[in-house]
C-alpha cells in the first residue's frame, strides 16, 4: 500500500472513530453535526460573516445558509446587521451557545485525557502540522485543477 492509500484509509477511520466518540458526548445536544460553526464563532470573537465561516470551514455558501437557519431556529446564533458591509449579515453567538461550548470543551478535555495518553504533545502537534500542510496542498491542487478546467472550456 502506498502513502496516499494508507493516508486516505487512516484519515477516514480516524474521522469515523472520532465522530462516533464525540457524538456520545454531543448526543444530548441538538447540534452534533454543526458544533464546528459554534466553536469557530467562539474562537473568533463570537460574531463573523457567513462568508468568513464558509472560507474557514470549506462549506458552500448555500449549505452554510441552511445550517445557519437551523442554528438560528434552535437559538444558538442570531443574524445581526454588519455595519461594515450592509449587504451582509453577521452571525452572532447567543448565550445558549455558551452552554454548548462548555460541554464541547469538557468533551475535548476528556478526549485529550483518555485518547491521547500514549502520544506526546510533540507528536500531537506534529500530526496537526502535517495534516494542515496536506490539506493546504490538496486545496491548492484542487484550485489549480479548476483553473485548468476553466481554461480548457474557454479555449474550446
Amino acid at each position: 500500500m502506498n502513502f496516499g492509500e494508507e493516508f486516505s484509509l487512516q484519515v477516514r477511520l480516524a474521522n469515523k472513530s472520532y465522530h462516533q466518540y464525540l457524538y456520545k458526548f454531543l448526543g444530548q445536544m441538538d447540534v452534533p453535526y454543526h458544533y464546528q460553526i459554534i466553536l469557530l464563532l467562539s474562537r473568533l470573537g463570537g460574531k463573523l460573516s457567513q462568508k468568513v465561516l464558509c472560507e474557514h470551514l470549506s462549506i458552500e455558501r448555500s449549505n452554510m445558509a441552511t445550517i445557519i437557519d437551523m442554528l438560528v431556529e434552535k437559538g444558538y446564533v442570531t443574524r445581526a446587521v454588519n455595519y461594515r458591509d450592509r449587504r451582509g449579515r453577521l452571525i452572532v453567538l447567543t448565550p445558549k451557545a455558551s452552554e454548548v461550548i462548555e460541554s464541547l470543551e469538557a468533551s475535548f478535555q476528556h478526549f485529550e485525557a483518555n485518547v491521547t495518553n500514549e502520544i506526546s504533545w510533540q507528536e500531537m502537534y506534529s500530526c496537526l502540522r502535517v495534516l494542515k500542510i496536506i490539506n493546504n496542498n490538496l486545496h491548492q491542487l484542487s484550485q489549480q485543477a479548476e483553473g485548468e478546467k476553466a481554461s480548457l472550456v474557454l479555449s474550446d
